[in-house]
């Protein structure tokens, strides 16, 4: 049985992604279109917004939502990015589709595309307004919560459903999360704790659920932007520094000069930046793994 590589994509409404197909027309920075698929790159996760999930993308609204009931097999295409954006029509071009919308996973599908084996797996699970911290009214992604429990259910269906083809194994979670810590004091100083456990627990649960033989599965964190939006963000950021210093196999990729590429309402990626968010992880993994072959 052949093994294959399988990426884990993970996170908030950056990880989620409000990028458009219609964010660019034409020109050397139109990096995705409705007709754009990587053959060699196959997804997991929800596409478009079914019904149970449209509207419901938001950690205040999420609770009660199965959100891996939803998942599905797809080629890499754009289409698994943000569900809810019916309600936020301005941020969005005119008659924009579910199906038109996507995150980081597609332009890590575009370099998984071309690599060998020319086989690769994502699975995705995002949701909008999430926190690390297991407190207050919002929905979140602390080790044994709701969040962290569907995306496993997740890894754990894409292995099984592909089992007779491949053995797919983790080899990578890229984490863009923190926006919604950053927003309160006490989430923002528990961020390095937070952050921290929820690695380990992630890496430990893919062992024990065979679905990774690696006890440190690399992890890329896409820093936060330095924005004023985010009021407590030199405790994330930092946070989030320190875990990929003191954490075996973490990594971090900075955002502050996509600081340029934002859609309306100046705090989530458009088109440009998540192509080159995406192509950041996927030089992050493939780094990170001709390092640990020198080991």
């Amino acid at each position: 049985m052949p093994v294959r590589k399988l990426f884990v994509v993970a996170g908030q409404s950056n990880a989620a992604g409000l990028a458009s197909v219609r964010d660019i027309v034409g020109g050397v920075d139109d990096y995705a279109r409705q007709d754009t698929v990587f053959p060699n790159v196959k997804i997991y996760g929800i596409y478009g917004a079914p019904q149970g999930v449209t509207g419901r993308d938001d950690g205040r609204l999420s609770r009660g939502v199965q959100w891996s009931r939803f998942a599905s097999w797809q080629l890499a295409r754009p289409g698994f990015g943000f569900k809810n954006f019916k309600q936020y029509t301005n941020d969005f071009p005119a008659d924009v589709t579910a199906q038109e919308i996507f995150g980081p996973e597609l332009y890590l599908a575009r370099y998984l595309n071309d690599y060998f084996p020319l086989d690769s797996y994502i699975v995705k699970l995002a949701v909008a307004n999430t926190s690390l911290r297991n407190a207050g009214g919002l929905d979140n992604w602390a080790p044994s919560g709701h969040l962290n429990n569907e995306l496993l259910k997740m890894i754990a269906s894409a292995y099984n459903t592909q089992r007779s083809k491949v053995r797919l194994q983790v080899s990578g979670l890229f984490w863009m999360q923190g926006e919604t810590d950053a927003l309160n004091k006490t989430s923002a100083l528990q961020y390095k704790k937070n952050l921290s456990g929820f690695i380990k627990k992630f890496r430990q649960s893919l062992v024990r659920m065979q679905c990774a033989s690696d006890v440190d599965v690399p992890v890329v964190v896409g820093r936060i932007q330095d924005n004023p939006v985010w009021v407590y963000r030199s405790h994330v950021r930092l946070a989030q520094a320190q875990v990929a210093h003191e954490l075996p196999r973490v990594s971090l990729v900075d955002t502050d000069d996509l600081s340029a590429h934002l859609v309306v309402g100046g705090v989530h990626f458009n088109e440009i930046a998540q192509a080159r968010l995406g192509g950041r992880a996927f030089k992050a993994f493939i780094a990170g793994a001709d390092n640990a072959k020198k080991e």
